[in-house]
């Protein structure tokens, strides 16, 4: 019960939709500038109230983070099942967490969600550490769900001996163990039906010691009365898909629209309509026109701002250097690969949408890994990250965007029984290069290993490289 992708197959083209503007922290949109206080039941904590928020560097991908409001419907809740909390939610990177409450499956800032002093929270993590490809499992499932509807009927159902009927519908706990089972880990015996109390009582996961900071009256304030982008980015999602719901009432997120559109083309009118008209395809310059400088290596390098607030952004951004944008890129090259089998204006609007966003985020990450070049080289070294070309977090990356590439990779790895090979013709040595302007030559690589003669090639073709960091 809650107080409060699924991947779609065309040929062989699979889509991870996501939240673009709102999913990540310090990714398209930083909501530090926007958020208003308000909690998923409704039941407001309004000033006065001592307020605290859990402290943004404590909370890891994959963490589940469990809270137990004391309002009417929380203790409800807590009651019905037995337990000590009645809300859960999942971190899926720096500082941003999804959930599922009663105004569908969203993503949230970390750091704009307040709690009461009397308010419980925990936090829990997976007792054997994931695999990064196990984890991007998890998270590209959660983040596929944004803007899937509330069940309540089934979350009521998932206490008791009733009829348990199974609709891509979703509730808190349910969200949290699908995901976990889509990578294959059954947290709970039944993830459709389980509460929160089942999945905090799970064997399979162990409490953190969650770190809180007190929040004060005038920042509080602050929040409550600002401007809110992550309401539009709701509003414009919600817009979006109730029109496709029109022609097809069980769609619950982008990627059943997706779908919609190859099988019923006369949709294609009104989705492409609304994606101009909602203001869903502008999102996105929320952030580059609050925070220019992001994007922007000169207009970084003249502010005046404290220096420790830019060094502490820029080494949370190249902590997620590649893993934080991934998304963007296998969006673009799936959705490029759709549109030539089933032409489309939605679609052709979409992949210009992508665009946009993997070549900001290709900004944003190269101009803070040149002002930390500049002004902390230690720490650059010491938080970028370089995903190692053939390792296989390395190919759950590439096969969805450079499968050819994947598959020569893979053959050169067997035939010379070396995984440090060359990623183009297979020879030996190999030194490892990080892809500069994949946004522009090859979306979604975050790295090759190349031979002398192949980085010259490479090179020769527009490609900027450079040696990882060691």
């Amino acid at each position: 019960m809650c107080q409060s992708q699924i991947v779609i197959i065309i040929g062989i083209v699979s889509i991870f939709h996501a939240n673009f503007l709102l999913s990540d922290h310090h990714t398209i949109v930083d909501c530090f500038d926007d958020w208003k206080l308000e909690v998923a039941s409704g039941e407001h904590w309004f000033l006065g109230v001592s307020m605290k928020r859990i402290k943004i560097g404590t909370v890891e991908p994959g963490d589940i983070l469990f809270t137990a409001r004391p309002g009417k419907l929380s203790k409800t809740i807590r009651g019905t099942t037995g337990g000590t909390v009645s809300h859960a939610m999942i971190c899926v990177q720096h500082g941003s967490f999804i959930d599922s409450t009663s105004d569908g499956v969203q993503a949230r800032n970390l750091q704009r969600e307040l709690f009461a002093d009397d308010e419980e929270v925990y936090q829990f993590r997976l007792k054997e550490t994931p695999t990064r490809d196990v984890l991007s499992k998890v998270l590209g499932y959660t983040r596929a769900q944004i803007g899937t509807r509330y069940s309540l009927a089934e979350a009521a159902r998932s206490v008791g001996g009733m009829l348990k009927p199974r609709s891509n519908r979703q509730f808190c706990s349910r969200l949290v163990a699908r995901a976990f089972k889509e990578a294959d880990i059954d947290l709970v015996p039944d993830a459709d039906y389980c509460s929160p109390e089942d999945l905090r009582r799970s064997e399979h996961l162990i409490e953190i010691l969650i770190e809180t900071e007190e929040v004060s009256e005038e920042y509080a304030n602050w929040l409550q009365n600002k401007e809110n982008p992550v309401e539009k980015t709701h509003k414009a999602q919600n817009t979006v898909l109730d029109v496709a719901r029109s022609f097809d009432p069980t769609i619950e997120n982008f990627n059943d629209l997706h779908t919609m559109l190859v099988e019923y083309p006369k949709s294609d009118l009104d989705i492409s309509t609304v994606l101009r008209t909602s203001g869903y395809l502008d999102l996105w310059k929320i952030e580059t026109e609050l925070h220019p400088w992001r994007y922007d290596l000169a207009l970084i390098s003249a502010m005046v701002a404290p220096h420790k607030p830019l060094q502490e952004y820029c080494l949370d951004t190249v902590k997620e250097a590649y893993s934080g944008g991934i998304r963007f890129a296998t969006n673009l090259v799936q959705l490029r690969a759709i549109h030539l089998q089933h032409p489309r204006t939605s679609f052709q609007l979409l992949t210009e949408l992508y665009q946009t966003l993997v070549q900001n985020d290709q900004k944003r990450r190269e101009v803070a890994y040149a002002w930390l070049s500049k002004n902390h080289p230690g720490d650059l070294k010491q938080n970028m990250e370089q995903i190692e070309p053939h390792s296989d977090y390395w190919f759950s990356v590439v096969d969805p965007v450079e499968p050819k590439l994947a598959a020569l990779s893979r053959h050169a790895i067997e035939s010379e029984s070396n995984k440090k090979v060359c990623s183009s013709c297979g020879d030996e040595p190999a030194i490892d290069y990080r892809i500069v302007n994949g946004a522009e030559k090859m979306p979604g690589v975050p790295s090759l290993g190349l031979c002398d003669d192949c980085i010259k090639i490479r090179t020769g073709m527009g490609n900027v490289l450079i040696p990882f960091l060691r």
